[in-house]
């Protein structure tokens, strides 16, 4: 036989040797992204010591009024009437939303008929101009009584500017004063003076209420320091993110002045360089109570795709694995997005077989998922592409049926527990602290719920959702919104 012909069998059987070759899928698109935010609030109660006020108030309206002894004409009649008012303490309360403030009146009055304008009266005697006491009421007995009160409604409006209004309220006139014969009402002309004298005093405490309760320089400086990232530590940043503010209803009490401040925010982790955002302006105040209920601080756990590859190489690079009888040596593992799932890129190297010494990439796509009874990031549904399935489905199916993909699926587990621990921990500690002066900011952190976990472009993100509360405490004594006590006063109108 010829060297030629001896050669021809060898060209037949390299002609009918095995070739691998998987095609590389088709791109799978940007990642989903991460879904939006759920508004969450954070708490500003604000109080204010309002006794200062209220005994400014009980200051201003004096606690007698009389007629100096003298009788005084009460309108047309030829009748005379003296008097002495004396004013109870005001009482304060509670009630339907309003500081409910009210006095009780004792008056004690006398009639006299005759010339109290200096004109005789026929039938009634006092000859020579005198007024002839006729009747009597609150004098040998006991005072009469009248109840004189007010309601006071206080309110933040847009301009955070707090609004005061007080609104009288109808006289109780529960023992009347009524000189007869001439039927002379002294409780109703009292209460009315009085009513007069308390509703001047009421006005001056509202006006002085609303000059000095301009809460904007207040706000602007809490709505600045809220926008603030928080350095957590490790590289990672908190942001609140405030986007809006709502007032409650003011309640009154007979010492403080309460309402609480809403501020609608979707607080967030992130990791890398310090946030940079531009400060928004203080938004206008939104009166009512909605926006998101309670605290929820989103916390986003990533791990870029490098450090996903580091953890899969690190359990299948270099190492021969037994497949269905056959030996595989995995050459190389990379990890890749596929859309909104992760793309492992296998380099293998076939040992034995018809296959011995070829080399080809095959490809696998599961989606990410969180144990959290093991608080680690995993994968799911993994499973060959349909360009890798289709260039085995012949020459190898023996490697479809292989436990690469279980193998796989169970190594290919990233811990985040722990940094999920140590974020939340830092979290909380972050959101106890003072903002400034008479400011503080104190939360309390609970439950870690899962929300999903992403691919994203830079890799795949864990987000959960820690519950809990926030607030932010003001104390507001020193915003001098209360009013200086002055001396009582007695005059007679």
């Amino acid at each position: 036989m010829t060297r030629t012909a001896c050669l021809l069998p060898l060209a037949a059987l390299a002609a009918c040797a095995h070739t691998l070759s998987v095609p590389q899928p088709a791109p799978g698109g940007p990642g989903a992204p991460l879904p939006p935010l759920a508004p969450a609030r954070l708490e500003a109660p604000l109080a204010a010591d309002v006794r200062e006020t209220l005994r400014a108030l009980d200051a201003q309206v004096p606690t007698t009024l009389d007629t100096g002894g003298q009788f005084r004409s009460l309108g047309p009649m030829p009748v005379g009437v003296r008097y002495t008012v004396r004013r109870a303490p005001f009482r304060f309360e509670a009630r339907e939303g309003a500081l409910h403030a009210e006095t009780t009146l004792e008056i004690s009055a006398e009639a006299c008929g005759g010339a109290p304008l200096g004109l005789p009266i026929p039938f009634l005697g006092g000859g020579g101009g005198a007024c002839v006491p006729i009747a009597d009421c609150g004098i040998r007995e006991r005072p009469r009584r009248v109840i004189v009160a007010t309601d006071t409604y206080v309110r933040l409006d847009p301009s955070w500017r707090i609004v005061a209004e007080t609104r009288p309220v109808a006289p109780v006139i529960v023992d009347r004063c009524e000189l007869t014969p001439f039927r002379v009402d002294v409780s109703g002309f009292v209460a009315n003076i009085v009513a007069q004298e308390v509703a001047q005093a009421t006005a001056r405490l509202d006006q002085d209420l609303s000059a000095r309760g301009d809460l904007r320089p207040l706000g602007e400086r809490l709505w600045n320091e809220l926008q603030a990232p928080i350095d957590l530590g490790e590289g990672f940043w908190m942001s609140l993110a405030p986007e809006a503010v709502t007032a409650g209803p003011v309640t009154l009490d007979p010492a403080v002045a309460r309402t609480s401040v809403g501020v609608i925010a979707r607080p967030h982790v992130t990791a890398g360089a310090r946030p940079t955002t531009a400060l928004s302006p203080l938004p206008a105040l939104v009166t009512g109570s909605g926006g998101g209920e309670g605290f929820r601080l989103a916390l986003d756990a990533s791990v870029g795709f490098d450090e996903v590859t580091r953890l899969v190489a690190q359990e299948f690079r270099g190492r021969p694995m037994e497949l269905e009888g056959h030996r595989v040596l995995v050459r190389d593992v990379r990890v890749s997005g596929h859309g909104g799932a992760l793309m492992f890129l296998v380099d293998v190297r076939f040992e034995d077989g018809a296959f011995a010494g070829q080399e080809a990439t095959v490809h696998l796509v599961g989606l990410p998922d969180y144990d959290a009874a093991r608080s680690e990031l995993t994968v799911r549904e993994l499973d060959y592409t349909l360009e890798t399935r289709s260039a085995l489905v012949e020459a190898g199916e023996w490697f479809l049926r292989s436990s690469l993909r279980r193998q796989l699926g169970e190594r290919a587990r990233f811990p985040l527990g722990d940094r999920i621990t140590r974020l939340r921990a830092s979290a909380e500690r972050a959101l106890t602290r003072e903002l400034a002066p008479g400011t503080r900011m104190e939360g309390r952190l609970g439950a870690v719920v899962p929300q999903g976990a992403f691919v994203t472009p830079q890799g795949v993100t864990l987000r959960v959702l820690i519950e809990g509360t926030a607030r932010v405490t003001q104390d507001v004594g020193t915003l001098g919104l209360t009013a200086p006590r002055r001396p009582p006063v007695t005059r007679a109108p």
